[in-house]
C-alpha cells in the first residue's frame, strides 16, 4: 500500500503549476527546477512518463478531496 502525503502532492502540483505557467521562460534554474518537480511527481505517483504523472496526482487529489480526507 502506497502512503501518500496530499499535502506534499499538493505543493508539487502547486509549483509545477507555477513553473509551467511561465511561457517563454528558459533559465536554466527554472527548468532544473521543472524536471526536479516532475522527477518527484513521478515517484509519488509511481508513474514514469512526467505527463502522465501530473494527471495521475491532480486525479488523486481530486479524489481526496471528493471524500473529504486532506
Amino acid at each position: 500500500m502506497t502512503l501518500i502525503d496530499y499535502s506534499v502532492l499538493r505543493d508539487l502540483l502547486a509549483e509545477f503549476d507555477a513553473l509551467t505557467s511561465a511561457h517563454g521562460d528558459t533559465a536554466p534554474d527554472r527548468r532544473q527546477r521543472l524536471e526536479d518537480v516532475q522527477y518527484t511527481l513521478c515517484v509519488y505517483t509511481n508513474v514514469r512518463d512526467p505527463e502522465q504523472a501530473v494527471a495521475r496526482a491532480r486525479n488523486l487529489l481530486r479524489q481526496v478531496e471528493a471524500t473529504g480526507r486532506t
